[in-house]
């Protein structure tokens, strides 16, 4: 990942295998923490609480990231955070393009970026051609931002019709992983 941010590369796609995922994820939100950058976390799989809890435990600074949360009040999770903001419905994918614009506005590093936790997760709740044309247009728009961005793909769980379209939107495919990159 820090290979791809330094190529210059806008949208990346992080194909992980589903054994180590969650290690994985908060591996690279906390190495892109530590370097300075400040983020957008979009979680598609589970409650921002979770993911924040996590992040603590690991001693990682949270000072410049926010979330953009599509599970808790969804499934009736905490809605306090006053670093998240909460979607009503995973299928309301417009109003999360909103809310990074939003949230971006509040980082203070020069450099930062934002996270899709798992785009597989975006799968289960809109059909193939909407979220073609979601990623379609915050890929874009991110380019134009100059907004590192990250989408993150559990390589079991993948369709072929969603790993082409990540494929093709993608600057990078990042396969496998360790975290240590």
């Amino acid at each position: 990942v820090r290979d791809s941010i330094k190529a210059g590369d806008s949208l990346a796609t992080v194909v992980v295998p589903a054994n180590n995922y969650r290690e994985l994820t908060l591996d690279i939100v906390a190495k892109l923490l530590g370097n300075k950058l400040g983020g957008i976390y979009v979680t598609t799989s589970r409650p921002s609480t979770h993911v924040v809890k996590e992040m603590k435990a690991r001693k990682a600074s949270l000072n410049d990231l926010y979330f953009v949360d599509m599970i808790s009040l969804t499934v009736g999770g905490e809605t306090g955070d006053p670093r998240t903001v909460f979607i009503d419905s995973p299928t309301m994918l417009e109003s999360v393009l909103l809310n990074i614009g939003l949230l971006e506005r509040r980082i203070k590093a020069k450099r930062h970026f934002v996270m899709f936790d798992s785009v597989n997760g975006l799968s289960i709740y809109s059909e193939m051609r909407v979220l073609k044309e979601f990623m379609n247009v915050l890929a874009n728009t991110m380019r134009l931002r100059r907004t590192y961005t990250m989408m993150l793909t559990v390589d079991e769980q993948t369709p072929p019709e969603l790993e082409a379209v990540l494929v093709t939107l993608s600057d990078c495919m990042i396969r496998g992983g360790t975290g240590d990159g």
